[in-house]
């Protein structure tokens, strides 16, 4: 895992430096200086509460799926688990990431790893939640825009493919190898592992449900943030069209094989946000925008994870 995120954060790194220079060469201009100094400080504050919001709600979710399974933590330790949940989504393809920082964070609490995984596993779907009652506006805003049509699917595509021939791989492994002592070893472990799910299924449903309202929640948080960002900029009109807009944009980003989206996120800003602010608002726009909503968290995650792992290489 150590090895995968300081890989993706050096790929991070990089495309976000050809991603920034694209986007300074090609906006930038003397009028964008003074935007910077016009900013509305209140609103720019504004658009850092959404964020604050975003990681409360994250906790929020994880801490109910946790004490489901009776499994406690702190409720600051729960932030210093969102920080470093966004930091390894940022530096993987999709996102991936995140689930298995959050295992590595849950996993030093003491739990188990049948019941850690449970845990992971409701929180993505508790997240899935909010991209199929979003479906709807996705559709709405592919059909407004087609020309962002084909490379979504193609991504889309990509990721079903990806994962369908690592599920069939796996169980067509496990057909194979029935009687090695390993195997039988991890189907009793996925036993125990499907036995905590049904928990969640039958006994915990409201856990669950709570869970998925958090993670609603979370998501119209991170959607506000260029709204309110956008009026940082003086822009009084358009708030709900902008919150609307980025949806599309939103899937691309969560289904991107780069680390966390970048360039996905960069470039696809510049489209979405063309037709709310001017030209040589825009850039800058789209960069304040994209610290804010995910490479800030990340940079504090980052290191909040490498004082967990000095924490556990020492102790």
């Amino acid at each position: 895992m150590r090895k995968t995120f300081i890989y993706g954060s050096l790929l991070l790194l990089f495309i976000l430096l050809i991603s920034f220079s694209y986007i300074l060469l090609k906006t930038f201009t003397k009028e964008t200086f003074s935007v910077l100094l016009g900013l509305k400080k209140r609103y720019l504050l504004l658009s850092l509460l959404f964020l604050f919001l975003y990681h409360t709600f994250d906790n929020l979710r994880l801490y109910i799926l946790s004490r489901a399974v009776n499994l406690r933590y702190s409720i600051l330790y729960g932030y210093v688990m969102s920080f470093v949940n966004t930091f390894g989504a940022t530096v993987t393809p999709a996102h991936v990431g995140g689930e298995l920082a959050a295992v590595y964070m849950l996993l030093r609490k003491g739990a188990s790893i049948h019941k850690v995984m449970s845990i992971v596993t409701m929180k993505t779907i508790s997240g899935l939640s909010f991209f199929v009652l979003g479906f709807p506006f996705f559709v709405y805003h592919l059909y407004k825009n087609p020309e962002q049509v084909v490379p979504v699917l193609e991504i889309f595509g990509a990721v079903v493919l990806v994962f369908g021939a690592v599920y069939f791989g796996v169980k067509v492994f496990i057909q194979k190898n029935r009687k090695r002592p390993s195997v039988r070893k991890f189907r009793e472990s996925l036993k125990r592992y499907v036995n905590y799910i049904k928990i969640f299924g039958y006994k915990k449903r409201g856990f669950l449900l709570a869970s998925v309202a958090s993670s609603v929640a979370l998501y119209i948080s991170f959607l506000l943030i260029a709204p309110a960002l956008a009026k940082a900029f003086g822009k009084e009109e358009g708030f709900f069209e902008l919150f609307f807009a980025q949806i599309s944009l939103l899937y691309a980003i969560f289904m991107s094989p780069t680390p966390g989206g970048s360039g996905v996120g960069e470039l696809g800003g510049l489209a979405v946000f063309e037709g709310f602010m001017e030209p040589f608002e825009l850039g800058i726009f789209v960069i304040l925008w994209r610290l804010i909503s995910q490479y800030i968290s990340a940079l504090v995650g980052g290191v909040l994870f490498g004082i967990c792992l000095l924490k556990d290489l020492r102790g």
